[in-house]
């Protein structure tokens, strides 16, 4: 077996394994999002001697955390020939992606399941959940008319409101993507076919905007940001006047444990909450010097027993604040601080502000000495990550 990447000649190739794997529409805007997407990504693959055998597609992005910009690869289309499966050609390919990263300096990575055990062997752990409203559209609750108004517009007309309410967003900066102009393209425009609508205050500015779709008698919630109560309520009229021409209105979300329950009179008594995207941390050593500038009251430890995938990880990091924080790497367990003993997967998802501390100790999934508990508490985040991008 031969692992290597991809190059524009291998295009097809690569479409058609993919095409085989996830049965999407073979059509052209198909064809189009998945071009656009493989020129601007590092396709991994395996090869039996001259046929593609398995491919995972890992594509640089940004996210936004602690307001901070940090390098992440999204991975998708993980996928292999039938007549290949269970050589291991996975495993290959993601331990050469994650060596990858980690000589590139890409410290973080999220993908989107099809098998939570399986990917958890490769470091990675449920850290993003998903909310989802479905109900009759008669249902949906209505909003008081505001003072500005809304507009359908073409993407052309409203990319450039969109981007400008994104940057203004603070909702979902806590694990999100910083898109690109590409990456608008690829997610409303390439691959899909979808309306766009833009509210705006009374002096003409943009202050909220709805991507959404309607298919089949049911009106799809895409993507929907404000930037003040009057977008909110503004939107949500919009989203409201289409009660009578459609059957159901569904709208999919990030879940962040905080919903607008309370802007309705009428609540939506019924959603549904499930477990979406993975990530891990793919350099530990080097998240902690990024992440712990500053706020570090007591000196502690963190110990990472096992990571086989990215074994760089393995070891005791001292996190030692002198004037300035400075993070020193040691053997396991090779220590005089009072430490916290923890798996990969578990960091990801108490720096990332998913499991707190005292949910971790309460179920048993750590070890940590007591003196350092409120120390911990105070350096990881108390609000739930978000995110509204699929890869």
């Amino acid at each position: 077996m031969t692992i290597k990447k991809l190059q524009e000649e291998n295009f097809t190739e690569s479409y058609q394994l993919a095409h085989y794997a996830f049965r999407f529409a073979d059509d052209q805007q198909h064809q189009e999002g998945f071009t656009t997407l493989f020129n601007h990504s590092n396709v991994y693959a395996a090869f039996n001697e001259q046929e593609l055998a398995s491919q995972i597609i890992a594509t640089p992005l940004k996210v936004q955390l602690y307001n901070q910009l940090f390098d992440m690869a999204g991975i998708g289309f993980v996928s292999s020939d039938p007549s290949f499966r269970g050589q291991g050609n996975i495993d290959q390919l993601m331990q050469k992606m994650l060596v990858d990263c980690y000589e590139n300096g890409i410290l973080l990575s999220y993908l989107d399941p099809f098998s939570y055990p399986f990917y958890r062997k490769y470091g990675y752990e449920l850290t993003f959940e998903r909310i989802c409203y479905d109900l009759e559209s008669s249902a949906w609750p209505d909003s008081p008319k505001p003072k500005g108004y809304v507009r359908r517009k073409t993407w052309a007309q409203a990319k450039e409101a969109i981007k400008q309410i994104d940057q203004a967003s603070s909702k979902h900066k806590h694990g999100g993507i910083l898109r690109e102009g590409w990456w608008y393209e690829y997610k409303f425009n390439i691959s899909h076919s979808y309306y766009f609508a833009i509210y705006y205050n009374e002096e003409d500015r943009p202050e909220g905007y709805l991507v959404y779709k309607i298919k089949d008698g049911k009106f799809h919630c895409v993507r929907w940001v404000n930037l003040t109560e009057s977008a909110y309520r503004g939107i949500n009229r919009y989203i409201s006047s289409h009660k009578d021409s459609t059957q159901r209105i569904i709208y999919e979300k990030g879940y962040a444990k905080n919903e607008d329950f309370f802007l309705n009179d009428n609540p939506i008594g019924k959603a549904e909450i499930r477990p979406e995207m993975m990530a891990r941390i793919v350099d530990v050593e080097s998240f902690l010097n990024k992440r712990l500038l500053k706020d570090v009251k007591k000196s502690f430890a963190i110990t990472i027993e096992k990571d086989h995938y990215a074994p760089w990880n393995e070891g005791t990091f001292e996190i030692v604040n002198k004037k300035q924080v400075n993070i020193v790497k040691k053997e396991v367990n090779q220590t005089q601080l009072p430490q916290l003993k923890i798996s990969i997967q578990r960091l990801t998802q108490l720096l990332f502000g998913y499991c707190s501390i005292d949910t971790l100790i309460f179920y048993d999934l750590v070890e940590i000495d007591e003196e350092i508990i409120e120390t911990i508490r105070q350096l990881t985040p108390q609000q739930a990550p978000i995110l509204e991008d699929y890869f």
